[in-house]
């Protein structure tokens, strides 16, 4: 982006932010980024964003205050810090992209029941969270890395050390997401789930769903936005939209 077009942004978002009307937590690992989209100041004008993101954050891991990423401890510290009307959570495309296959190799078990423990850690945090906030649950993103892609950075050579297949990693995840879908029915809690609009006809994510510049586990940002932004509208207030995007 040009830097007359970066300035026009930033004063545009804090446009918007002086006269949010709707202010939105989100907790999660890098997926979450994309609220960092323009996409929502045009779509979502009225909401103030609020992003906590852990790099390499798990489900499997939030029991853990001593983890290596500190997940829950900075969910924790956000949750109890500046208000907010809702809260977005996003979790389980790290676990089911390699965390859930690396400790069912490490232990010899099947990787369904690692899913199964990292499910239950997961509705755990919802459900504590849902006692004191209105929440939203979004769906682990769809594994985007086909089985012959090349690494071009460290994440990706991690990535590729799981010896599994796109689409085992695919059902893998579909199979998470219908998990913690059942336990936020139970809790009361929605669940955004975009397998409708990202998976294709072969079982994999669709292109539009992918980044074209180079070999990455995120989906494409604005894709992925225009659908969060439609995804999320019902669940905010009607002055959080634009009078001509109001349902």
């Amino acid at each position: 982006m040009t830097d007359w077009r970066l300035a026009l942004a930033r004063r545009w978002r804090a446009h918007n932010d002086r006269r949010a009307t709707t202010r939105v937590l989100v907790l999660g690992d890098s997926h979450v980024r994309v609220f960092e989209h323009w996409w929502f100041m045009w779509a979502l004008p009225r909401v103030l964003w609020r992003i906590v993101y852990v790099p390499g954050g798990t489900a499997t891991g939030l029991p853990n205050p001593q983890s290596a990423t500190h997940t829950r401890t900075r969910f924790d510290e956000a949750l109890a810090g500046a208000p907010h009307d809702l809260v977005v959570i996003n979790l389980g495309e790290v676990d089911t992209g390699y965390t859930i296959w690396a400790r069912a190799e490490r232990s010899g078990t099947d990787p369904r029941a690692a899913m199964a423990q990292a499910v239950q850690r997961y509705a755990a945090f919802i459900a504590s969270v849902a006692q004191q906030h209105r929440v939203v649950v979004v769906g682990a993103p769809l594994p985007t890395l086909p089985d012959d892609f090349v690494p071009g950075d460290d994440v990706g050579t991690t990535r590729k050390s799981v010896a599994h297949s796109q689409a085992e990693r695919t059902a893998l995840t579909l199979a998470f997401n219908e998990q913690v879908a059942e336990a936020c029915v139970a809790l009361g809690v929605p669940h955004l789930d975009d397998r409708n609009e990202s998976l294709g006809a072969d079982g994999k994510v669709k292109a539009t769903w992918q980044r074209t510049d180079r070999a990455d586990h995120h989906y494409d940002r604005k894709t992925y936005a225009r659908w969060l932004a439609r995804a999320l509208r019902p669940h905010l207030p009607p002055l959080a939209h634009p009078p001509e995007l109001r349902p």
